[in-house]
């Protein structure tokens, strides 16, 4: 595995920022531990399956390291998948859409209010709300940055850098023969396809899951989770034989549901430290990997970093 530890040194000293979108509870700080976590067992997944994708920053990152050789995503919302597809199959069409459409209040009225079924609008939408909305927040209640009478020290423009937009869009698109399939379904199909497909062309098959939280869901999220949908995640993969990796927001209902399974593990991962707060911002992993990393704490201080610079350096 010298060839995924040599990949994984390189991801870690070289992050690429790849995913377009702000997603709410996105996962790019949990990347390092995720594939330190795939080195460790011994993993280069075939088929690394992201059944929540959202932003697909993990499947993303660990595509572009090259730790993993292809990734099939999908999500439930209709507006993130088609996102996705155009992303990888449209980018023309997406980066021109960036470069010309107007970044202002009757805009945002317009996409918010509409009610898209084409996969081009749906795309659009998905992008633009995403990246001028509070939070990132696809739901409802979102509002836009700046708030409606524009008063904030905030623009509406200020997370819509076109450039950037494209570039990423871009570096997304030079990854699309590497992506086996996008689609719009609920995670139990997904994985059913996924395995069908891996058994079907020979490759090993790795699961990623990142499902709604199970706190403040129905806020972030256009399409929530209910208690009922928690518990059959649950009861599905206490009884699955890939290998798999959850990621949840660390409520005590979460570590009850996978708690007594002695198959599986769990590690409370610390991701930033708030100094304003004083607090740091948590994650649970829950997996049935043999072995997970020992460090849990993913943020460094700015002399950690300096010093982390020069051992990179000699």
């Amino acid at each position: 595995m010298t060839e995924s530890a040599d990949a994984l040194k390189h991801l870690l000293r070289h992050r690429a920022l790849l995913s377009p979108l702000r997603y709410p509870g996105g996962k790019r700080r949990l990347v390092p531990y995720i594939a330190s976590a795939l080195v460790a067992n011994d993993l280069r997944p075939g088929l690394f399956a992201e059944p929540y994708a959202g932003g697909a920053s993990v499947s993303l990152e660990l595509l572009h390291a090259k730790l993993v050789d292809r990734i099939g995503i999908s999500d439930s919302d209709p507006m993130v998948a088609a996102f996705w597809e155009t992303v990888f199959e449209d980018a023309d069409w997406l980066c021109r859409k960036i470069e010309t459409v107007p970044v202002d209040l009757e805009t945002w009225r317009r996409l918010k209010q509409g009610r898209y079924t084409a996969r081009r609008s749906l795309a659009l939408a998905c992008l633009f709300l995403n990246r001028t909305s509070f939070n990132g927040s696809l739901n409802h209640r979102a509002g836009p940055i700046g708030g409606q009478k524009q008063e904030s020290d905030y623009s509406l423009d200020c997370r819509f850098p076109r450039e950037r937009l494209i570039k990423r869009v871009r570096a997304c698109e030079a990854l699309a023969s590497r992506v086996d399939f996008v689609k719009c379904e609920d995670a139990g199909r997904v994985m059913a396809y996924a395995r069908k497909r891996a058994l079907e062309e020979g490759w090993t098959i790795f699961f990623y899951l990142d499902p709604p939280f199970w706190a403040k869901s129905d806020r972030l999220y256009r399409l929530s989770f209910q208690k009922w949908q928690h518990e059959e995640l649950a009861e599905s993969l206490l009884w699955f034989h890939d290998p798999w990796l959850l990621s949840y927001d660390p409520a005590p209902e979460v570590e009850e549901l996978y708690g007594e399974h002695r198959d599986v593990k769990s590690a409370k991962i610390e991701l930033f430290y708030a100094a304003a707060r004083r607090s740091a911002g948590h994650e649970l992993v829950i997996t049935n990997l043999d072995k997970l990393p020992e460090e849990t704490r993913l943020w460094r201080t700015e002399s950690e970093r300096a010093a982390s610079r020069e051992v990179a350096a000699k």
